[in-house]
């Protein structure tokens, strides 16, 4: 499973942080998409159930909005945002993001609680909820930006929301380095 969590890692390096030269993106955000899809495949691989399944899917929609976007800013020369239905479109994206990594935790949790590993389980919830708070007030912080032009707002929405990535990207690699293996505690 610590491949699978590593796959993740590198798709939000790649969707946060990504390369353009000139016109041309050389790692367009839905690569990164892709790669975190591709480690959701081996999780689910490794884990009974269906628990990634709609991580996967909101995946597969991050994967194909952002390619859209790419598309879009690509025709419409940079000047799309200004479109009115399209200026809410970050706020899309941002709120299926959150989904995505609040189911990707939440499987994890389960995960975790059934192999015994209730302290470590534990740990990751309440990972989750510090993720889910610093998002939340990041999306409220840029919901009321875009609403009513309030550039100061959109800075610090933007500051929250990058500080939630790195804090999802150290959750990811410590996910990476869990031992996924069922503990015997019948002597504890």
């Amino acid at each position: 499973m610590a491949e699978g969590y590593k796959k993740i890692f590198w798709g939000i390096v790649i969707a946060t942080f990504n390369i353009t030269l000139g016109v041309i993106k050389v790692l367009p955000t839905f690569i990164g998409w892709i790669v975190v899809l591709t480690g959701l495949l081996e999780l689910e691989k490794n884990n009974s159930g269906e628990a990634f399944s709609s991580s996967k899917k909101a995946t597969k929609i991050l994967a194909a909005m952002s390619f859209g976007g790419m598309f879009l800013s690509f025709l419409g020369n940079g000047n799309v945002e200004s479109f009115l239905p399209l200026m809410f479109y970050p706020l899309f994206v941002v709120v299926i993001e959150l989904v995505v990594f609040h189911k990707i935790l939440a499987a994890s949790v389960h995960h975790f609680s059934e192999l015994n590993q209730h302290k470590t389980a534990s740990i990751y919830i309440s990972k989750d909820r510090m993720y889910l708070i610093i998002m939340g007030i990041s999306l409220v912080f840029l919901v009321i930006s875009l609403t009513f032009n309030q550039a100061t707002m959109g800075i610090v929405g933007a500051i929250l929301a990058i500080l939630s990535r790195v804090y999802l990207l150290t959750i990811m690699s410590a996910l990476g380095k869990e031992e996924h293996t069922a503990k015997d505690n019948a002597f504890i």
